[in-house]
């Protein structure tokens, strides 16, 4: 381990899953453990490590006589993620509302802010890290961990997946940003009715225009 207790196997873990998820290694790009290995002068066991564990999350898969390759992101199967998503988000949602106080809106109004800032600077990796923060909210404020273990696995997926196509199909971070301010305007007020509604209609219209634009 290095001297912050990181072993070798987690830095590698980290540092490619890092690259995949914000699509600096592209999907169908092969991996090889001898050439990793090598170019960071370390031994092959911590990667092998590395890369076993990304194959479990999803992002590498292995062929044989072709070492490991990133794997695809179909259609499909981001359908079916922002589908679960829609289901799992709402059941959090309603399980943090009878929770939320001054503390939470304070903070929800932080990430905001600094989504904003993020948005204005053009910082799209760091646009899309504060995005999924502020919806991992309800997600750990519910309590539910079996829900919050499901977010997590479902985020880098859908991370990588913004990471890449978010340029296109959201050339205006700005308003995506400020999408989010009458969210929590709502959470203020209390009402359920409300809240449920915009946080239903938030996440259709994110996903009808990457659907729309995807298919065209």
């Amino acid at each position: 381990m290095d001297e912050r207790g990181v072993s070798l196997s987690e830095q590698v873990y980290l540092g490619l899953r890092d690259s995949i998820v914000r699509g600096e290694i592209y999907p169908g790009y092969r991996l090889l453990v001898l050439e990793i290995a090598t170019a960071l002068k370390i031994s092959q066991a911590p990667v092998r490590e590395a890369m076993e564990r990304l194959k479990q999350e999803g992002l590498l898969i292995g062929k044989a006589n072709k070492g490991s390759i990133v794997s695809e992101m179909k259609q499909e199967e981001i359908e079916e993620i922002y589908a679960l998503r829609e289901l799992i988000e709402r059941d959090a949602l309603l399980k943090s509302i009878p929770k939320l106080g001054a503390a939470d809106y304070a903070q929800l109004d932080l990430l905001y802010k600094r989504m904003r800032a993020a948005a204005e600077e053009e910082d799209l990796y760091r646009f899309i890290d504060l995005d999924l923060e502020f919806h991992s909210f309800f997600y750990e404020k519910s309590g539910n961990r079996t829900i919050m273990n499901l977010w997590l696995q479902l985020a880098v997926k859908l991370k990588r997946f913004l990471a890449i196509t978010n340029k296109l199909y959201f050339p205006d971070l700005l308003s995506i940003a400020e999408g989010h301010a009458p969210l929590i305007d709502a959470l203020k007020s209390g009402d359920v009715a409300e809240i449920e509604r915009l946080f239903a209609a938030h996440l259709k219209e994110v996903w009808w225009r990457m659907n729309g634009r995807a298919q065209r």
